[in-house]
């Protein structure tokens, strides 16, 4: 028997003891189908009323209409034919080709540079005060005046110091 069997069983069993009423099954009972076998009868099951709350379960409209917006079905693409799926379907894999070369690059990229620095470090003099600067951990952070790289290009005539908050 299926484990969600028993605990549902014992539940409605333990719930008939409680209340001194024989555990029998009414028409009014749920079916719980299982990915193992046949649907089987399981529990009786009755809605509770909630008390002390209206119609609209304590919530705001506000709550509920936004709650309405999350909850809306989404709307489906117009199915596509043949030719736009081959389409879709040709540009999916250039994009993946493109991005395995960009990720392959970069780790070679990274290996380059980590081998060069090891040969680095075994070039330099042992016991020098070069090789002891050069194993020094740097955890300052880089200076204000540095401009950190960005995407898009600097926006003529902007002057970040109107949103800048100041404190007074």
């Amino acid at each position: 028997m299926p484990v969600r069997a028993l605990l549902v069983r014992s539940h409605t069993v333990s719930t008939a003891l409680r209340y001194s009423r024989p555990a029998t099954f009414s028409p009014l009972i749920r079916y719980f189908s299982d990915v193992d076998g046949p649907k089987q009868r399981l529990v009786k099951v009755k809605k509770k009323e909630k008390k002390g709350k209206g119609s609209d379960g304590g919530r705001s409209r506000d709550v509920e209409i936004l709650i309405a917006c999350l909850d809306a079905p989404k709307s489906k693409p117009p199915p596509a034919d043949d030719e736009e799926l081959q389409r879709r379907e040709q540009i999916l894999k250039n994009y993946t080709v493109g991005k395995f070369r960009q990720h392959n690059q970069e780790n070679h990229d990274l290996t380059c540079k980590l081998k060069l620095k090891q040969h680095a470090m075994k070039m330099l003099p042992k016991n020098s005060k070069l090789r002891e600067k050069a194993l020094e951990v740097d955890d300052t952070m880089p200076p204000r005046w540095r401009k950190m790289p960005t995407w898009t290009p600097p926006i003529p005539g902007f002057d970040p110091s109107e949103f800048m908050i100041q404190e007074e």
